[in-house]
């Protein structure tokens, strides 16, 4: 099955899982009186909106480039990363608030009933989880892996809020833990904020040199100077690249060899999906940005 096909299979199945499980932990965190499972609930129909936005975005990356868009779509998906991520740190907002009422106005819980139904929660969202572990290198799916993960450490702090209740009869191990959980989920929702902003912003990509990069295309037998290098992100995982070279000797035949060399060696280290290098007779004035 290709690549794309597989992975809106599991977002479709990701989806359906974590919604019906919402829906059934929302009528038991109602009935029981937890803030965990509530908190937890509605965080799952976030994911379930989040996994939405991922397969829009996936769907709307893979249309092929046009005039008005001749890269294509790509950045789609990291749209639907940073816009999923906007959702975490709203929903943390929530979880913030909910338990300092929680705090101010505190009400019994059932503590084994939470334990019983975030145990299945963790079997769930590990579950959906682990079907993306192996996509988590494009942001878009990390993001999904990301919520779905987080909604399984949720479901972990649940059993032992439940626990705790269980045990000493004290609600307020509920919200304590949810803050915790809360300020887990602002932390990774920025992490992605900020790798989303870095990639829209046409920064270099994290795993690639640029220094390393000029010494290379340096390296390449004929080649007297580079300049004007720009490396960024087409997408996740689609570096790109253009520069200007001077190559030592004008010959057409040659320096045609020489990119086609400089782009083999880029490719074999970097990956990169797209390269483009100018050749000058002398360097030209750095383009105004």
């Amino acid at each position: 099955m290709p690549k794309n096909m597989e992975v809106n299979q599991k977002l479709k199945i990701g989806m359906v899982a974590n919604t019906v499980f919402a829906g059934f932990e929302i009528v038991i965190g109602l009935f029981s009186g937890s803030l965990v499972l509530v908190s937890d609930a509605a965080h799952n129909l976030t994911d379930s909106l989040s996994i939405l936005i991922a397969f829009v975005g996936q769907k709307i990356a893979r249309r092929p480039p046009t005039e008005k868009h001749t890269f294509g779509y790509g950045k789609a998906t990291i749209l639907s990363a940073l816009i999923n991520s906007l959702i975490l740190i709203a929903m943390a907002g929530y979880i913030f608030y909910a338990s300092y009422e929680k705090i101010l106005h505190p009400q019994p819980v059932k503590g084994g009933l939470i334990m019983l139904v975030a145990g299945v929660g963790i079997l769930v969202n590990s579950g959906v989880a682990a079907m993306f572990l192996k996509y988590r290198n494009d942001l878009n799916m990390r993001g999904v892996f990301l919520n779905m993960a987080f909604d399984a450490i949720v479901s972990v702090g649940a059993v032992v809020a439940g626990f705790i209740i269980l045990l000493t009869g004290k609600s307020i191990a509920d919200p304590i833990i949810s803050i915790a959980i809360g300020v887990m989920l602002v932390y990774g929702s920025v992490q992605i904020i900020n790798q989303a902003i870095h990639i829209l912003l046409e920064g270099v990509p994290e795993d690639i040199d640029v220094k390393n990069v000029e010494k290379i295309i340096l390296q390449t037998p004929g080649v007297k100077s580079a300049h004007d290098l720009h490396i960024w992100s087409i997408a996740s995982q689609k570096p790109a690249l253009n520069c200007h070279i001077i190559p030592v000797y004008f010959d057409l035949q040659k320096n045609v060899e020489i990119i086609k060399q400089i782009k083999e060696n880029l490719k074999n280290k970097y990956q990169f999906s797209h390269i483009t290098i100018e050749v000058e007779l002398e360097p030209c004035p750095q383009h105004e940005h």
